[in-house]
């Protein structure tokens, strides 16, 4: 008897202690977040697309006649003004051309001026002196054609930038309208993508746009649009726009990839915090803050606005209370207190 009563009183304790221990379990603390309004704001959907950056100015500085390299007096990457000299060439052709055309313009010159004042005087018929007179202008085209070919023998810069493409040494010969070398101004860059004409009309210049550059590891620059082609390709039925970008830090070079990211339609979304949606089995929720709780509500997103993101779902309304920090470990249910000013 003693031994069955032993047992009971053993098996109550057990049980009492068990219950302690459960309802120790069932107990949590309240979970410390961050939480965030949902807000109304005007949001626009996005067209994204992809190009390569071009500087706005670049001149490819071509030889119009075969040379041979005398001097070179720049490299790549050299920052070099308007009408420097880089490269100087010799063509013993070109100056030979030159200097016939330089004494025939002087003599031509000569005879126009002579024949001229006798023409004045009545001295001799007009179509001898129109034959003059075309000599001289036949001959100054002809010198004037001739010059630019020998002054371009000492091949100076057209643009204010940086020089590159400049592979010559001294003795290299060069052939008849071979591109030389190449000056770019890199302070505007541009890139020009085609754009579907359905969203056309929500484009203007001036607009901002959004570059991510691949070769810079995703890095993103501001841009603007700054001119529509109304007339779409024939080959992408789409609209070329130009796009241009303020490269003050120099980072952006000739021939980078990008994507290109630009604002399309604007209309009315909620929006959160980035860091307010979380991603569960490849969907997407917040927590919404209801009675003290957290509440999973499962989310679509829309456009970015960063750092907020459009949310869109029937059980949020502006004014609603989600979190936006502190949803590492964070369960449906779970209590939570509110450790901030609400945002």
């Amino acid at each position: 008897m003693k031994k069955g009563l032993f047992i009971l009183t053993a098996a109550a304790i057990l049980m009492t202690a068990c219950g302690k221990k459960e309802e120790a379990v069932v107990e949590k603390p309240k979970k410390p977040v961050v939480a965030s309004q949902v807000k109304k704001e005007q949001v626009s959907d996005i067209y994204t697309t992809d190009g390569t950056i071009v500087p706005q100015e670049k001149v490819n500085h071509t030889l119009d006649t075969q040379g041979t390299v005398s001097t070179v007096l720049k490299k790549n990457g050299d920052f070099v003004k308007k009408g420097e000299v880089i490269v100087k060439f010799t063509d013993a052709k070109a100056e030979s051309n030159y200097d016939a055309a330089k004494a025939n313009l002087q003599s031509t010159k000569n005879n126009f001026e002579k024949f001229n004042k006798l023409y004045e005087k009545q001295m001799i018929s007009q179509l001898e002196f129109l034959n003059y007179r075309d000599a001289y202008t036949n001959a100054l085209a002809d010198y004037t054609a001739k010059k630019s070919n020998y002054d371009k023998l000492t091949r100076k810069s057209e643009l204010t930038g940086l020089v590159g493409n400049l592979n010559l040494k001294s003795g290299n010969v060069v052939e008849a309208n071979s591109t030389v070398f190449t000056v770019v101004d890199e302070n505007i860059m541009e890139i020009t993508v085609d754009f579907p004409g359905y969203w056309l009309s929500t484009l203007n210049e001036g607009s901002p746009v959004t570059l991510m550059v691949s070769d810079l590891g995703g890095k993103e620059f501001d841009g603007k649009i700054k001119s529509i082609n109304p007339i779409a390709d024939a080959e992408t039925k789409k609209f070329p726009v130009k796009i241009s970008i303020d490269n003050k830090t120099k980072e952006l070079k000739d021939g980078m990839y990008t994507k290109v990211v630009i604002p399309t339609e604007k209309r009315e979304g909620l929006i959160v915090p980035q860091q307010a949606v979380f991603i569960r089995d490849l969907l997407s929720y917040v927590y919404k803050i209801e009675d003290g709780k957290a509440k999973r509500v499962e989310v679509t997103t829309g456009a970015t606005i960063k750092p907020n993101i459009e949310v869109i779902s029937e059980e949020l309304k502006p004014g609603d209370l989600v979190v936006s920090d502190g949803i590492f470990g964070l369960a449906d249910g779970d209590e939570i207190t509110i450790n901030n000013e609400t945002k």
